[in-house]
């Protein structure tokens, strides 16, 4: 397994090199950095003006925070100017838009844990993401906005890339996550109550993988890899934006990663959140 820094520009078959387990960290893409420039401007508009985000925490009650928290989700995930930057990104790293699907970009918002660790700040455990109905072509994103430290990251685990992880996935739906589950985040403040699949053994953290990065910084990685947030107990809110894409070639001919332990069975329920990357039409599958 292979940690490369700048290179997915030189490397055509990246998308191989990932679903061997390959990880790529990408620090001077220009649309990446614009996607973190929009979302900082994102939360001042959510936050009344407020520029010292990474203090929110402190200025207001968990209720409000919770508040604020939704409308800048749905702000920024459902504006033009994010799918637009995920555009320029496809095309700034040589892709073809024709070629790509992806789904709707996330801002991530984790205070500390002890104000908030449960529905629009859920502190997910360790998971793939074929667990929560990803197929085994998807490529992950992952971009800090601010300067962060390893106490506040997202850890990946490597080897548990073709390790088996006992789990709940295949009594989890993603159908019945996005048509019910999903509008519940902002009710989920002192506890997480949806259900949401996790290992059913514990996990051996002593090859965990944790990158501080600054902002705009681009990890690249398989949806496959063991992947969760890291519970931060410091006193500055974490900001990180992320969005997925899959090659229609790779989805086609069910090319990916290995599946060594996902028991979801409706993946084809997430595709209502994909767009084709050419014109921004939703996706609506691939024909043989």
């Amino acid at each position: 397994m292979n940690f490369y820094v700048n290179q997915v520009k030189n490397k055509p078959d990246f998308r191989g090199s990932l679903f061997k387990g390959d990880i790529f960290l990408e620090t001077g893409l220009a649309n990446a950095h614009e996607l973190c420039a929009l979302a900082r401007q994102s939360i001042t508009a959510a936050f009344d003006g407020e520029t010292d985000h990474q203090s929110l925490h402190k200025m207001m009650p968990v209720e409000t925070f919770v508040e604020r928290v939704t409308a800048l989700k749905r702000q920024f995930t459902n504006g033009p100017e994010a799918k637009e930057l995920i555009r320029d990104f496809l095309l700034e790293i040589g892709a073809n838009l024709n070629e790509y699907i992806f789904d709707v970009p996330r801002v991530r918002v984790v205070p500390n844990y002890d104000y908030l660790h449960a529905g629009v700040s859920y502190a997910y455990k360790p998971h793939r993401d074929t667990w929560y109905g990803g197929v085994e072509s998807q490529v992950n994103t992952w971009m800090p906005v601010y300067s962060i430290e390893p106490e506040q990251t997202m850890m990946i685990n490597p080897a548990y890339f073709d390790r088996p992880v006992q789990n709940s996935s295949g009594d989890w739906s993603l159908e019945h996550w996005i048509n019910s589950q999903r509008f519940a985040a902002a009710q989920n403040i002192t506890e997480e109550t949806r259900v949401h699949p996790v290992p059913l053994e514990d996990i051996d953290t002593s090859a965990e993988l944790r990158v501080a990065g600054n902002s705009g910084e681009i990890l690249i990685f398989s949806g496959s890899h063991l992947h969760g947030t890291v519970a931060n107990f410091t006193d500055k809110v974490r900001f990180s934006v992320d969005f997925r894409l899959i090659h229609l070639q790779d989805l086609l001919h069910k090319r990916g990663a290995p599946n060594v332990d996902n028991g979801c069975s409706d993946p084809e329920a997430g595709f209502k959140d994909y767009f084709n990357a050419s014109d921004f039409s939703q996706f609506q599958g691939v024909n043989p």
